[in-house]
């Protein structure tokens, strides 16, 4: 099975962003080179606060990643979660280098 080419998230697909919403962030899986990610600080109260809104983002990611990949959402976050985990307290070069590895990126 080929890989899927990178693609943008159309704003059309997500339900209720209201004329008050404000983005935060956008993440990338750049080729061959891990991440890159650009966040707008001020748009938080705090940096507390990012790590709230890091929490929520993990448990939609499970039931995305649930969903596309049939497997159960608890399951799927437990994953994430690891992920995170790994990474901390400096990043982890060995999963930096399976993101950038990834053929065709994460999904």
């Amino acid at each position: 099975m080929k890989p899927a080419k990178p693609r943008a998230i159309p704003l059309s697909a997500i339900p209720d962003l209201g004329a008050r919403s404000v983005e935060v962030a956008r993440i990338w899986v750049t080729d061959r080179a891990g991440s890159t990610v650009v966040i707008d600080a001020g748009v938080l109260a705090d940096a507390e606060m990012f790590g709230v809104l890091m929490a929520d983002t993990i448990r939609h990611a499970a039931k995305a990643h649930a969903q596309a990949l049939g497997i159960d959402a608890g399951e799927a976050e437990a994953l994430i979660w690891r992920g995170v985990d790994s990474a901390r307290p400096e990043l982890d070069p060995d999963a930096l280098a399976r993101i950038a590895n990834h053929p065709g990126g994460l999904h």
